[in-house]
């Protein structure tokens, strides 16, 4: 069984994690963790235990990787370490689109539901609820739990509606996303924001008033649900 371990970390680095630029930890060994525990890292203001508070934002990853070793174990002479000191390489693989799955939820009024997004890229813009396909999951499986760890609600009679290209993010944070949109059956109760760090506040727009300022692979899903169309090429 594996073991969760939490640690605190830094606004800077805690984005670059958040963003996928930092794919390595470097910690001091005062802790026991293995190849396959979860790593839980907490974000903290500052590094100054007298001032330092916790900003509410956690991540999750899975450890894939660990060596262990002392200073004086590397083949770096001393006086090359205090001069020079170290620096820390991560190595990327060619990077590939990823699958996310946006959730058009309608009420009895035909409006739909849609979160004010912040803490990753198009923060500040309305989107559906949602987010990646997951290992072993399949299209409808993701849209119910990202409904439901995000909103608090459950979704009914769901089925495809969209498929588009999300590229709007490619030049300014490196983000390529095949967007696949979902209908889902509003069962009734309220909206409730279940991860703060990645949602400001649930909203019910009409489709006929909508905010100007869409999330790319929201406004590319009620383009096509508009348009009674499935995909509609970018370019």
């Amino acid at each position: 069984m594996s073991n969760r371990v939490v640690k605190k970390v830094l606004p800077e680095y805690f984005q670059d994690i958040l963003e996928g630029k930092k794919k390595y930890e470097l910690r001091l060994y005062d802790f026991e963790i293995a190849v396959g525990d979860t790593l839980v890292l907490e974000e903290w203001t500052s590094a100054d235990p007298a001032n330092r508070r916790a900003t509410g934002r956690v991540l999750e990853k899975t450890v894939s990787y660990l060596h262990r070793f002392k200073l004086q174990d590397l083949w770096f002479s001393e006086a090359d370490l205090k001069s020079k000191g170290l620096q820390i390489i991560s190595l990327a693989d060619k990077q590939y689109p990823r699958v996310g799955i946006g959730v058009m939820i309608q009420n009895e009024r035909g409006e739909v539901l849609m979160g004010l997004r912040k803490g990753s890229h198009g923060a500040g813009e309305w989107s559906f609820p949602g987010g990646h396909l997951e290992m072993g999951e399949t299209i409808l499986e993701t849209a119910q739990r990202e409904t439901r760890e995000e909103t608090g609600l459950e979704i009914n009679k769901l089925e495809l509606i969209s498929v588009a290209d999300e590229l709007r993010y490619l030049a300014s944070d490196g983000k390529h996303y095949l967007n696949i949109g979902v209908k889902g059956e509003y069962a009734g109760g309220e909206p409730v924001v279940m991860e703060p760090d990645k949602c400001e506040r649930w909203a019910w727009f009409s489709l006929d008033a909508l905010p100007d300022n869409l999330f790319e692979g929201t406004e590319l899903v009620i383009n096509n649900f508009i348009d009674g169309l499935i995909y509609h090429p970018a370019r």
